[in-house]
């Protein structure tokens, strides 16, 4: 993975120790040409094993903002011509970071969900409980799969696990 300011200032001043990096991408907070609290900072959003961060280092100061992944109750994604913004909730907090890049957006996506420890396995088995219409779970499946927290294989093992309760 290539190397970052951003990163490289988190790491020496903000990673506490026995944390680790899992995965990060370039972007920004705030709103275009924004101002007051809603200055755009560019920046990097980071994903460690205990927390996500925004982070950014400039001349005078620097910017920081994190979530810990087990506060974390909902994300949010957008895309309106190829500009991507991820917004993570919490039930007090939210941080709404935006990228260019899908690939940065999925691995973030990624990431977070594999830290909230929401594994695919779980996912089916929430879905099942709230839903024993096999048609129903099939949607949520999907939607899973479209969101990123399921790969192609495992949709088709569990679609083919649902089918055969048709």
């Amino acid at each position: 993975m290539k190397t970052n300011k951003h990163v490289d200032k988190f790491k020496n001043s903000h990673l506490q120790s026995g944390e680790s990096i899992v995965s990060w991408g370039e972007g920004y907070i705030g709103k275009m040409m924004g101002k007051g609290k809603d200055t755009q900072h560019n920046g990097v959003l980071l994903v460690t094993d205990v927390r996500v961060t925004f982070y950014r280092k400039g001349f005078i100061g620097e910017v920081i903002e994190s979530i810990p992944l087990k506060s974390i109750t909902s994300i949010e994604r957008k895309s309106t011509m190829g500009h991507r913004s991820l917004r993570i909730h919490t039930s007090h907090d939210d941080l709404e970071f935006k990228t260019f890049s899908k690939d940065t957006e999925i691995s973030l996506i990624n990431a977070i969900e594999s830290g909230r420890n929401l594994k695919p396995e779980d996912s089916i088995s929430m879905i099942s409980q709230i839903n024993s219409d096999p048609f129903e779970q099939l949607k949520k499946l999907a939607e899973l799969k479209n969101a990123g927290v399921l790969s192609e294989e495992e949709f088709q093992s569990k679609k083919n696990k649902l089918m055969e309760l048709i």
